[in-house]
């Protein structure tokens, strides 16, 4: 396992324990991570990353659970498919699934680009998340 896939590793395990600021820690100063789906610019810099880490929280997220299927590093670059799960105090269990490209530079990630699919997530979730984005159906 070279150095880069544990760095991705630490990375998520940080995220889905929900401990946004040992996340950010892990980027370089102008890092970025980038959800793909969306309609927006990617989020540059440990601070804002951490900020946009948050919205994980939204509509009261209790915890989340995820399995890594496959990792695979070469160079700078590692691949990661994965399926994570929101656990919400209604009981609701929304279940996404992940491919994410990891960008490292000396020992940090420099850029995180996720590629999911925004419909399948959005039906899964319960009304107090869409309620807390401000979301109606």
């Amino acid at each position: 396992m070279t150095d880069n896939v544990q760095l991705a590793r630490d990375l998520f395990a940080a995220v889905y324990r929900l401990d946004f600021d040992a996340a950010a820690a892990l980027f370089t100063d102008d890092g970025y991570y980038h959800d793909m789906p969306l309609p927006s610019d990617p989020t540059v810099g440990p601070q804002a990353i951490r900020a946009k880490l948050g919205f994980m929280t939204a509509g009261g997220v209790e915890g989340m659970e995820y399995e890594i299927h496959n990792i695979v590093g070469e160079g700078d670059v590692v691949l990661v498919e994965r399926s994570e799960t929101w656990i919400f105090p209604s009981g609701a269990r929304p279940t996404l699934r992940v491919m994410c490209t990891i960008d490292c530079r000396d020992g940090k990630i420099a850029g995180w680009r996720e590629y999911w699919n925004y419909d399948e997530l959005m039906s899964q979730m319960p009304p107090e998340f869409l309620t807390a984005l401000g979301i109606t159906r």
